[in-house]
């Protein structure tokens, strides 16, 4: 049993930390990590009105986007894309389509502490 704890705490703290350090800036060619489920306004919907409809686009929590630019929105929004979303269905955002990211809806840092917890509530919870 002590073993076990012992093995726990070696794995979970490294995470802790990670999880729990300082953030900077997003600069230019940093993938961000979404820090919700949110909705996206497309930078250019014109581009894609005729096979969308629409002029915003979902991500899920967790989502992966490269930085393309920092401050061209002057609210201090980036212009980012999505990495390789696994659902390309209408409303979900294509990947390689520009979007405009505020803030607050990114991290720099994945919720690895968070993506632990939902494992083990599957995992433990009743089917």
């Amino acid at each position: 049993m002590a073993i076990g704890l012992v093995v726990l705490g070696v794995l979970f703290v490294p995470i802790a930390l990670y999880s729990g350090g300082p953030e900077g800036p997003a600069k230019v060619g940093d993938v961000v990590f979404s820090t919700d489920r949110h909705r996206l306004k497309l930078l250019n919907p014109e581009s894609w009105a005729l096979e969308r409809h629409q002029d915003f686009c979902i991500v899920e929590a967790r989502t992966q986007l490269i930085v393309q630019k920092t401050g061209i929105p002057p609210d201090g929004s980036l212009i980012a894309e999505v990495i390789g979303n696994h659902d390309d269905h209408v409303p979900y955002c294509l990947p390689r389509v520009p979007v405009i990211l505020h803030p607050h809806q990114a991290t720099l840092k994945a919720d690895v502490l968070g993506a632990v917890w939902q494992t083990f509530a599957r995992f433990f919870s009743p089917a």
